[in-house]
């Protein structure tokens, strides 16, 4: 996985000097209800809740066609609080968040209506999830595979999106505590921006 990442972001870097129109896209997010599943052997499954939280990130494009932009991006997501169920039923206070990095697209589908553009956004690269409880042993950071589709319109520069996403995540140790167990955090995201036009 990560070297399919390099080679997409050295292949970004390699022909974006031979595009005249560039553009920066800077957001922040509200993400609502963000989950965390957890699954385990014996197909043990749970779904817990985390609080809302926040994110701020940044995207370059690179406009290979008049209504196509390739590029790379980043998003931090704020940690925040399990709502109201202890992590694996012993392990309370425990926040999670991420820092992704992530190749993206971004088709324009409709200029010059309502709004000046209508766009969907599509993103995958690789996230770092990082838990903190005051279990000292439940402090740790993974990384695994992020992805993200959305919708979004702009209209004066300004920017809103509509923006689903999804973590996955192991341990990496071989204890016999995290064997067999695996993540995935999904977020639903509104993130308002401003892009930059270059």
């Amino acid at each position: 996985m990560k070297k399919i990442l390099v080679a997409m972001f050295l292949a970004v870097a390699m022909v974006a000097p031979a595009f005249a129109v560039m553009e920066l896209d800077i957001k922040a997010g509200y993400i609502i209800e963000p989950t965390v599943t957890e699954t385990g052997p014996n197909e043990y499954k749970c779904t817990y809740s985390q609080d809302p939280s926040y994110s701020v990130g940044a995207d370059l494009y690179f406009y290979v066609l008049d209504n196509l932009g390739i590029g790379v991006g980043g998003s931090y997501i704020f940690d925040t609080d399990f709502d109201g169920k202890k992590w694996k039923g012993i392990v309370e206070d425990v926040k999670s968040g991420s820092t992704n990095i992530y190749a993206a697209v971004k088709p324009i589908l409709a200029e010059n209506g309502m709004v000046d553009k209508v766009y969907l956004l599509g993103q995958i690269g690789m996230g770092i999830t990082k838990f903190s409880s005051d279990y000292k042993d439940y402090d740790f950071s993974e990384n695994g595979l992020y992805w993200g589709a959305g919708l979004g319109i702009e209209k004066a520069n300004i920017i809103v999106e509509l923006l689903y996403s999804v973590n996955y995540w192991e341990h990496n140790d071989d204890s016999a505590w995290n064997e067999g167990w695996s993540y995935t955090t999904r977020r639903i995201a509104v993130n308002l921006g401003y892009r930059f036009g270059f």
